[in-house]
């Protein structure tokens, strides 16, 4: 199961009346329960999901072990037909190069693949995040210097 997979399903459960779902597909479990919040968390039996960290197979709450939460922290899912670009690690969000310099994109710029969209600090290193579409800046999730968390959207492109 990819990446676009598992969030569909995420989203599903967070936007229904139902509180888990569980799928099992070729030696795999994916399960998902809606905690008290109404966010969805996935827990995983096998191999490990898409994006979950090593070592979060086969582990879930009867196991007493820690799970591999899937969550959409402080962003929501991107709008239908629009594409998400996601974080690729937990760090600090910044739009621009420099505090003094202008923002690398905006809402309403078009954009191609390998343009840089934001940096993205983690432990003192500044990594740039660059589209991996063509489109237009359709919503941007974050403001300037705001945490950012693993797979939590940060752009909506409306690709073309």
């Amino acid at each position: 199961m990819n990446r676009d997979e598992l969030r569909s399903l995420i989203r599903l459960v967070e936007e229904s009346e139902i509180d888990e779902l569980e799928i099992r597909r070729w030696g795999r479990t994916v399960r998902i329960v809606k905690n008290s919040r109404g966010a969805a968390g996935i827990f995983t039996g096998g191999l490990p999901a898409a994006g979950a960290p090593t070592g979060a197979a086969n582990q879930g709450p009867e196991s007493g072990a820690p799970v591999a939460a899937v969550d959409q922290a402080g962003g929501s899912p991107a709008v239908k037909g629009y594409h998400p670009v996601t974080s690729p690690m937990v760090g600090t969000f910044y739009r621009s190069p420099a505090p003094e310099a202008p923002a690398f994109v905006e809402v309403g710029d078009t954009i191609r693949p390998g343009q840089t969209l934001c940096i993205l600090e983690a432990m003192k290193l500044m990594n740039e995040l660059q589209s991996d579409v063509s489109g237009v800046v359709r919503r941007i999730t974050l403001e300037n210097g705001k945490p950012v968390e693993y797979g939590q959207v940060l752009f909506e492109i409306e690709t073309q």
